[in-house]
């Protein structure tokens, strides 16, 4: 008696084999949506921080800055914060940082996208050290 179906174990290894490129495809590329969408969050928490600290006179441009950076783990990611004082009501913090892929399969989609915020806020206090500045998170 022949074994039934003998012909067609190799066809579901084919069929395996055709639709495995597209399920991995899909699978990356839902993780890099997930983490560019997180590090644009990310973007967007810092430049609100950062500008609640300027607004409250934590101290000159460059100290906003550098604990922006930090309480927002911007550090190595080669963030750029601006910090800008519109005369004497509201200061601007703005942020902008390349997206940094998770897998680097998917370069060609996600490679060089630009995550920035914008964050204006009113003074709520008169402000003594702060300064207009701008630099890159270390």
């Amino acid at each position: 008696m022949k074994a039934r179906g003998g012909g067609e174990r190799g066809a579901s290894l084919v069929e395996f084999a055709i639709i495995m490129p597209l399920l991995v495809l899909l699978l990356f590329g839902i993780m890099e949506a997930g983490w560019a969408f997180s590090q644009s969050v990310e973007v967007r928490n810092a430049a609100r921080e950062g500008a609640r600290l300027a607004v409250v006179d934590f101290g000159t441009g460059q100290d906003v800055i550098d604990e922006t950076c930090n309480r927002a783990d911007l550090s190595g990611s080669g963030a750029t914060v601006t910090v800008t004082i519109n005369g004497s009501d509201s200061v601007t913090v703005d942020i902008a940082q390349t997206y940094t892929s998770l897998t680097g399969l998917l370069d060609p989609f996600f490679g060089g996208l630009s995550l920035n915020s914008t964050v204006d806020m009113r003074i709520e206090r008169q402000l003594n050290l702060l300064t207009n500045d701008s630099d890159v998170c270390p």
